[in-house]
């Protein structure tokens, strides 16, 4: 069968027509979200492949899920600690080592000041050739308290002087007791019965200190009426009783009997004859058990320590009534007295000074010659 040529040009046409809409639905299939002219040349490249099978069209969407990893937690930064303040714990100490320091600061200007002013010769520490300076007490007996005070806190001079009245027990007697300055330190059995401080006697060359201890006293342990208040210079004989018979200050005393325990507190830097004072002691002193409890001031280790106490005696003893460069070694020597324990501080210049009466060697009787009867003596008779 022949065909003419405008049929067949018809026919070529239509198989290219349709041809095209072949390829271009097999695009839209194959290739869904491209775009039309994308679509056609992905058909035009997918019928060159002509021996591989066209892939199956998805009714879905995939979703291409990105897996994220989990994010690193980022180290937690601590807080920064505060660094610990040095001064936290130490600002108490700090504050009263500074007022220490003020006042040590100010003694040492005044100590200074007065040896600045001394003349070049050095006062004698002899006490026989010092001038006796204790009625000076009458006159700061009432500004005493207040200038010494701080001084003595600073210096630890409170704590020994509550150490030395706590070791009194018995018959007690304070020499230069002045303002009363141990008493509140004493264990006394008044009303209890179970303190070691049986009785106690007090004197004083100073008539205005001892009406102060004597008021302090009464502020202290009121309504106690058991204690002796003697104005007079212990040093001279016959100026201390014999203590009480019991603690009653009207009870009388113990005739013949001795103190169990005699105290001083700088004492003897004040009296005219320091020797002779503790001479006086130990005449009143229990022998055996008995002690001499002191507490004083004098020369120190330091010859430039000692110069500086010689150069400034002479105003200090003008001020307060005391001479501080006495040899207190010496005048410890020349009683006669028994030294038990001798410690010092400050330089030397404060002393803890324990003294007992010696035992007395025993008197031996001498023998007394035996008398032997003469013998008769035989009369011859006469031969008538």
């Amino acid at each position: 069968m022949s065909l003419c040529r405008s049929c067949i040009s018809r026919r070529v046409g239509m198989s290219r027509t349709l041809f095209l809409n072949t390829s271009i639905a097999d695009s839209t299939i194959r290739f869904p979200y491209l775009h039309p002219i994308q679509r056609g040349y992905a058909s035009k490249k997918s019928n060159t492949r002509l021996n591989k099978p066209p892939k199956q069209q998805l009714d879905y969407k995939p979703s291409i899920k990105t897996i994220r990893k989990p994010p690193i937690p980022e180290p937690e930064h601590e807080a920064p600690k505060a660094k610990p303040n040095p001064l936290k714990y130490r600002t108490i100490p700090i504050v009263l080592g500074s007022i220490t320091l003020f006042f040590l600061s100010g003694y040492c200007a005044y100590i200074f000041v007065a040896v600045s002013k001394q003349p070049a010769n050095a006062v004698p520490k002899d006490p026989s050739a010092q001038a006796d300076v204790s009625d000076r007490y009458n006159d700061i007996a009432n500004t005493f308290d207040a200038e010494v005070d701080w001084m003595e806190k600073v210096m630890g001079i409170v704590k020994m002087r509550k150490k030395l009245a706590g070791l009194a027990k018995g018959d007690v007697l304070e020499v230069s007791i002045g303002t009363g300055r141990n008493l509140e330190y004493y264990d006394f059995n008044f009303g209890s019965g179970k303190g070691n401080v049986k009785s106690f006697t007090a004197i004083d060359k100073s008539a205005e200190m001892l009406e102060i201890a004597h008021e302090k006293f009464g502020t202290l342990y009121p309504g106690i009426l058991g204690v002796r208040w003697i104005v007079g210079d212990a040093s001279e004989p016959g100026q201390i009783p014999s203590p009480p018979k019991s603690a009653n200050e009207r009870s009388g005393n113990k005739v013949g009997a001795k103190y169990d325990t005699i105290i001083q507190t700088m004492g003897l830097c004040s009296t005219e004859d320091p020797v002779d004072l503790l001479k006086a002691l130990g005449k009143i002193v229990k022998e055996d058990e008995g002690r001499i409890l002191l507490l004083e001031h004098g020369r120190g280790k330091w010859k430039w320590l000692n110069s500086l106490l010689d150069k400034s005696a002479e105003a200090h003893a003008h001020k307060f009534g005391c001479w501080w460069n006495r040899d207190l070694v010496k005048i410890v020597e020349d009683s006669g007295l028994e030294l038990i324990n001798f410690s010092t501080k400050h330089g030397g210049t404060t002393s803890w000074i324990e003294l007992k009466k010696p035992k007395q060697p025993e008197q031996v009787k001498p023998e007394e010659p035996s008398v032997v009867a003469p013998k008769p003596t035989e009369t011859k008779k006469g031969w008538w």
